[in-house]
């Protein structure tokens, strides 16, 4: 049997019994080591780490890789952040499960700044880990705004972290993802150990952002020097990078004065036995949307308050037709983050909905949008624009779990997210994968693998930042009913011969392994 430590670095600082200062031992977990037979090649030990608590895409690729790598017998222990906020989902022994970790807990500093206090201060022993987007009124605030005597703190909690699971658990290579102060810490630890780091492309985009920043704006990135330094120093100490779309390694290459040899593209995978088409007819389509609009509603304004905004059996009633069945239904899921263009495409929305005729069942379609975090937005609010524009059907669920998620994308006849350079765009692929064709702007990683001409079409493109283009793109996919379902399959057909996570994770297992060697 094996049996790895988790641990929980907390802070401020207080010694728990029979440990080091900060520390506190929680729990073994245990699980059957797999049988190999002798013939096979020496089955590997990873770590893979992630310095954010579990949120948003890259934490569900960590979880996704590390369990399809478990499935083909290495071991894997994770080093994570982790949240205690009231949200289960944030909180790494419960989104991981079963997968062994060691997580730096960041809730004494989220407590602290819910009392006014600075996150990210060295007073904690596990300062809240900074952000590559710029928020107002969240303890995650850009890098960028952290200092040097902050970036100390950050670097050495993370040490600690690594050496805890150092005296536990011997790994072959280490696998750190994005790239931050982590990777320092990793390289201070793991000093003879292969180290490889994924970029997912916002560590890049905010970069990017930095070195365009108008003149007038400097003084909102008061330590870019530092935190571009931090980051050059930190890409120069790994032995490799993974890339999630060709497009992401191409802009590291530039960024980091890379070469070809210094980059390896796999993408990420989607969990085929999750994300599939259910066959739901209009009838449990409508009780499910009644489930997450009416019964639990979790859609927000400006309030930030999850369930601030709600609908009624007449909302309801406006997703059919006097036939008695569906209006076409588009869906967005992401997060309201700026490059994703949530107010640019319910601004689409308004376009195509001027494009048809009044009448008793207008507007002929709707658009549902799934996501945001409570509370997180950047630029305009959607569900302000959307009230602004005075539309009756673009409906909001709020962020609810990737399991009903995975139920949810089977109420829509077409996914759409006109993100300016999305990195990879792990939801077209679930979208995909769930029989549906794909809406994407022609940039970014969707590029990689949507196709909207010829008998493998599987989506549509619109140009990016165009709200026209995207409004005749839109049009189009909602007036052709048989081009949408045939494009739909082919999606389907892709990502089942493609994208699944044990193809992806075999891939990765012969790059660790050429690493290694």
């Amino acid at each position: 049997m094996r049996r790895v430590l988790q641990a929980n670095i907390r802070g401020p600082r207080t010694a728990g019994r029979n440990s080091p200062a900060g520390h506190r031992w929680i729990s073994w977990r245990k699980g059957p080591h797999p049988l190999v037979a002798e013939s096979e090649p020496r089955k590997l030990k990873i770590v893979q780490s992630l310095v954010f608590y579990p949120r948003g895409g890259s934490a569900q690729v960590v979880r996704y890789l590390s369990r399809a790598l478990i499935d083909l017998g290495h071991q894997v222990h994770l080093a994570t952040g982790s949240l205690s906020d009231g949200d289960p989902e944030h909180e790494a022994s419960r989104f991981y499960g079963d997968i062994p970790l060691t997580m730096v807990d960041y809730t004494e500093a989220w407590r602290g700044f819910k009392e006014g206090r600075n996150p990210i201060s060295p007073e904690w022993d596990a300062p809240f880990h900074p952000s590559y987007e710029d928020k107002a009124g969240v303890p995650d605030r850009a890098f960028y705004k952290v200092n040097s005597d902050e970036y100390a703190a950050l670097r050495r909690s993370w040490e600690a972290l690594f050496q805890d699971i150092k005296r536990r658990f011997q790994p072959d290579l280490i696998h750190l993802h994005h790239l931050n102060h982590m990777h320092l810490a990793a390289a201070e630890v793991y000093r003879e150990l292969p180290r490889a780091s994924q970029l997912h492309g916002t560590e890049i985009k905010m970069l990017e952002n930095l070195a365009n920043l108008e003149e007038e704006k400097l003084e909102e990135a008061p330590f870019r020097s530092l935190w571009r330094g931090i980051m050059t120093e930190a890409a120069q100490s790994v032995k490799h990078f993974f890339a999630i779309s060709p497009d992401v390694r191409q802009r590291g290459m530039t960024e980091f004065g890379l070469e070809d040899r210094d980059l390896t593209v796999i993408p990420n995978g989607v969990d085929i036995s999750l994300f599939k088409p259910r066959g739901w007819t209009d009838t449990k389509k409508l009780d499910f949307l009644r489930q997450i609009l009416l019964e639990q509603p979790r859609g927000w304004d400006e309030s930030g308050v999850a369930g601030s905004v709600g609908y009624s059996e007449s909302d309801l009633k406006r997703f059919g037709t006097a036939s008695g069945g569906l209006k076409p239904l588009l869906m967005f899921v992401g997060r309201f983050l700026d490059f994703k263009r949530v107010p640019l495409l319910i601004e689409a929305v308004a376009d195509v909905n001027a494009r048809f005729e009044m009448g008793d069942e207008w507007p002929p379609f709707n658009l549902l949008v799934w996501g945001g975090m409570p509370g997180e937005w950047e630029g305009r609010h959607p569900y302000t624009v959307a009230r602004e524009l005075g539309l009756t059907n673009v409906f909001f669920t709020g962020w609810l779990p990737h399991a009903i998620l995975s139920k949810g994308l089977n109420l829509a006849d077409v996914f759409v997210a006109p993100s300016y350079y999305e990195p990879f765009g792990q939801v077209f692929l679930e979208a995909m994968a769930s029989g549906m064709p794909v809406i994407a702007t022609r940039s970014g990683g969707p590029t990689s693998f949507v196709l909207d001409t010829g008998p493998n079409a599987n989506g549509w493109f619109a140009e990016v930042d165009d709200v026209q283009s995207l409004a005749e793109t839109l049009y189009s996919a909602l007036e052709d009913g048989p081009e949408r379902s045939r494009r739909g399959a082919n999606a389907l057909e892709l990502v089942r011969k493609e994208y699944s996570w044990a193809g992806i994770a075999r891939r990765y297992v012969a790059a660790y392994r050429q690493l290694i060697q």
